[in-house]
């Protein structure tokens, strides 16, 4: 019986690997659009309505943060366990630093929707923006580096044994 339960996950990972590799890439497809639109911020550029350019960056913004909640969840579920199991020995999981930039992303959206309801200028609600897209970019570049190797081996490991 334990080893249906073994099974379990691993089947499940398995089943939806191409999904979570396809919200991967879009999502990763979308930060770099709003890196992009980001690029023109107070701190970088003079502009003349920096409350328009807010407005354009959270109609991105916020439906991002929202597919990125629900993608992150899929992570902790699915592809963390196995990222976690693959590591042996005394060395750090490689989902550490994934789990601590969750926090830290979740944390800094909150401050930024926080400040924006209590009418946080446009230059701040953008600075607090960009520091969430910073993060994530920074999540997805040690998702790339560490979880994408061991995943991508493991999809071709149970590939070939089941052939």
């Amino acid at each position: 019986m334990s080893h249906e339960k073994e099974q379990a996950p691993l089947l499940e990972l398995y089943l939806t690997y191409d999904q979570w590799k396809e919200k991967h890439d879009s999502l990763y497809a979308r930060l770099m659009e709003l890196c992009r639109c980001m690029r023109w911020n107070p701190s970088n550029y003079e502009c003349a309505n920096w409350e328009s350019h807010h407005r354009l960056v959270r109609a991105t913004f916020i439906p991002f943060m929202e597919e990125w909640k629900k993608y992150v969840q899929q992570e902790k579920l699915t592809i963390y366990p196995f990222a976690k199991a693959s590591i042996r020995g005394d060395e750090s999981s490689p989902v550490t630093p994934l789990e601590e930039d969750d926090r830290l992303v979740t944390l800094f959206y909150e401050h930024y929707v926080r400040a924006y309801e209590e009418g946080a200028t446009p230059e701040d609600s953008l600075a607090r923006v960009m520091q969430v897209l910073l993060i994530v970019t920074e999540h997805f570049r040690i998702e790339d580096e560490t979880i994408l190797p061991i995943t991508e081996k493991l999809m071709e490991d149970l590939a070939y044994s089941g052939s």
